[in-house]
């Protein structure tokens, strides 16, 4: 739902953290979750007023979130950000996820990991199942 767009916004900048410039990291320097790579157009000097514009017009209704009951909503939105699939194609791991028939919010996010267990490079397998467990337990703080 599209009153959920904010609190999934700063949940996953909070999740995202900071500017970072990590040499195994394929999309580059990165500020506020958006790479470089993906999105030319970013540098140090880039706001967080930018970066949820394009959040919400590349990755949030997109992914159909508007559509989702919240806090599923906010899973997918996540989901799309760190996908763990082709950056270029957001969304596509979701699709994929959605495929096996969740549930409900709490099955997707065991899925999520799932996919982080077999898709990420070793070094950032755990960073990518904690994020999963940071998200869950803030979701259950807003229910």
């Amino acid at each position: 739902m599209r009153e959920s767009f904010d609190l999934g916004f700063q949940l996953t900048i909070g999740l995202e953290g900071k500017p970072s410039d990590d040499p195994n990291d394929a999309g580059g320097f990165t500020i506020w979750g958006l790479a470089k790579r993906y999105h030319p157009e970013i540098d140090a000097n880039t706001t967080v007023d930018h970066a949820k514009k394009v959040y919400l017009e590349e990755y949030w209704i997109p992914q159909g979130c508007d559509d989702a009951p919240f806090p599923f909503d906010v899973c997918l939105f996540d989901s799309a950000v760190n996908p763990q699939n082709d950056p270029k194609l957001p969304g596509v791991g979701n699709k994929e996820l959605l495929s096996e028939n969740p549930q409900n919010w709490q099955d997707y996010q065991l899925l999520r990991m799932e996919r982080y267990l077999r898709r990420s490079k070793p070094e950032y397998v755990k960073g990518h199942v904690f994020r999963v467990l940071r998200l869950n337990e803030e979701i259950r703080k807003h229910l």
